[in-house]
């Protein structure tokens, strides 16, 4: 299947396209002066590789540090990073490149904003949108991001811990904690970019274009999936299409996404994403096995071929080998809902709007769990069942005014037990489960030990990926036990 580096005639038009812009830019007053005194045909020869790479040819692997080290030293700014991305947008739009390929292009390129601006003297500026016009469009100022990061190092944030069962030294049992605000997932080793309002696309020939701007938090899960030096959720959604078009040209494939259209498997891909949970690398190196419902499972040889063109296309774009099986395991695990939703009668989304502790608490009941509504916006969940899915209990906090469904287990420990302890206990559970948001509570008479998980539920909630990501997020926070060497955990659910 032709990539967007074939579709656009290959190396003579990436060299074309890399030399236009290079031309207009080393004139454009704002940034001309960073090309001054470059060896040109040296930058050329590694814009045609990296703009080659983003269009789907396999190239040498970009390394973030790499890009970073490169650039910072040239201390560009916000502004500057618009400009040029205005500028490469004015030479893709000049070339004929599509609207629709210019944005999957230019969301490559923002991907890696942070490797390319220097903020290191001065405050970061709000980035701005990379618009197909020579103005770029202002945004709306954006409300403060529901989701709250926990970091030790930003005076904006805070460590949240859900609050004890009894202040009175009731029996916890008996009694849930109550959080003050939705746990989060730990930020990633990367660096993200601070929340905006979403991005406006325009071109004079078209009204604008509103792209969905994810919240930070699940951005921050999305750069752990999809990593930037990949180039992001943007390529994901080029892979995505080539694997439809691959598939769907082998007549004994093509049933595979039968009543599936591309525009769903790519929503669902950028909707979903955080309900696929990151798992130990050993994980991966196992099988994958169907999770479509039974009614519309394909043939074995028919799934294998559809992971091995995945896995071709991965390999192909430059990929690191180490990454396929998790990106191919990733993808599959949101594609074989999309094929369920798009073929099932019954309704397998639970609706933002009828998102709620009552619902969640059904939903939970519908899969054999038991659960106990503890307040308007909490539910308890357990299972009866030995040697069943869910090892132990979690609680679901709902917090409908920022869409945001909260997974959190905790376990008592030992009075004795110290924070030093506690700590080699958190910090092995991070390097097990690093996508979880592992902590300790030593402000009461029995120190906690607590993880939580944080699923956006703005475009809904897909019933069976939140089951089977309840499972391994039970399954997960219980395996972390077997870290604990001193045995300071009482084991004992909360």
């Amino acid at each position: 299947m032709p990539t967007l580096y074939d579709k656009y005639g290959g190396m003579p038009t990436m060299k074309t396209l890399v030399r236009e812009f290079y031309k207009d830019a080393r004139i454009n007053p704002k940034v001309g002066h960073f090309f001054s005194k470059l060896d040109m045909e040296k930058l050329i020869d590694h814009q045609v590789q990296f703009l080659s790479f983003v269009l789907g040819k396999p190239v040498r692997d970009y390394k973030i540090h790499e890009l970073a080290k490169a650039h910072h030293p040239l201390d560009i700014s916000d502004s500057d990073f618009d400009e040029i991305g205005r500028l490469l947008v004015k030479t893709l739009s000049k070339a004929g490149v599509a609207l629709e390929d210019i944005k999957l292009i230019m969301g490559v390129v923002l991907e890696i904003r942070d490797e390319i601006v220097n903020r290191s003297k001065s405050p970061p500026a709000a980035p701005k949108p990379i618009g197909t016009t020579p103005t770029i469009v202002k945004q709306s100022t954006s409300s403060a991001n529901p989701a709250v990061i926990n970091s030790k190092s930003s005076d904006t944030s805070k460590k949240i811990t859900p609050q004890r069962a009894a202040d009175t030294g009731a029996n916890r049992n008996s009694s849930a904690p109550k959080p003050s605000a939705a746990p989060s997932t730990p930020a990633p080793a990367v660096t993200t970019e601070p929340a905006v309002a979403p991005a406006t696309i325009t071109t004079a020939a078209t009204e604008p274009v509103k792209t969905a701007e994810l919240p930070l938090e699940v951005k921050q899960q999305h750069k752990k999936i999809f990593k930037s030096v990949f180039g992001g959720l943007p390529k994901i959604k080029m892979v995505v299409r080539d694997l439809y078009s691959q598939v769907n040209e082998q007549a004994e494939l093509r049933h595979y996404f039968l009543n599936v259209t591309p525009e769903k498997i790519i929503a669902d891909q950028e909707h979903f994403a955080s309900y696929v949970l990151r798992k130990p690398d050993h994980f991966y190196l196992g099988g994958l096995l169907q999770s479509a419902d039974l009614s519309i499972q394909v043939g074995a040889d028919v799934f294998n071929d559809v992971i091995d063109i995945l896995k071709k296309i991965l390999k192909n774009t430059g990929l690191p080998e180490h990454d396929i099986p998790r990106l191919t395991t990733h993808i599959m695990e949101v594609i074989e809902e999309t094929r369920t939703q798009s073929n099932d009668n019954k309704i397998g989304i639970l609706k933002p709007v009828d998102v709620s502790a009552e619902s969640i608490s059904k939903l939970y009941l519908r899969n054999k769990l038991d659960t106990v509504v503890k307040r308007s916006d909490l539910v308890y969940a357990s299972s009866s069942l030995k040697g069943g899915g869910y090892p132990f209990p979690f609680f679901t906090q709902v917090d409908n005014e920022n869409q945001v469904l909260t997974l959190f287990a905790q376990a008592a420990a030992k009075e004795s037990a110290t924070s030093e302890e506690m700590g080699y206990l958190v910090n092995e559970a991070r390097q097990y489960a690093p996508i979880l948001n592992f902590d300790t509570d030593m402000d009461d008479m029995n120190p906690l030990f607590v993880a939580s998980y944080s699923l956006p539920f703005e475009f809904g909630v897909p019933n069976r990926l939140l089951i089977k990501i309840t499972k391994q997020f039970s399954k997960m926070f219980f395996e972390t036990f077997s870290y604990d060497t001193e045995e300071i955990l009482l084991k004992v659910a909360l």
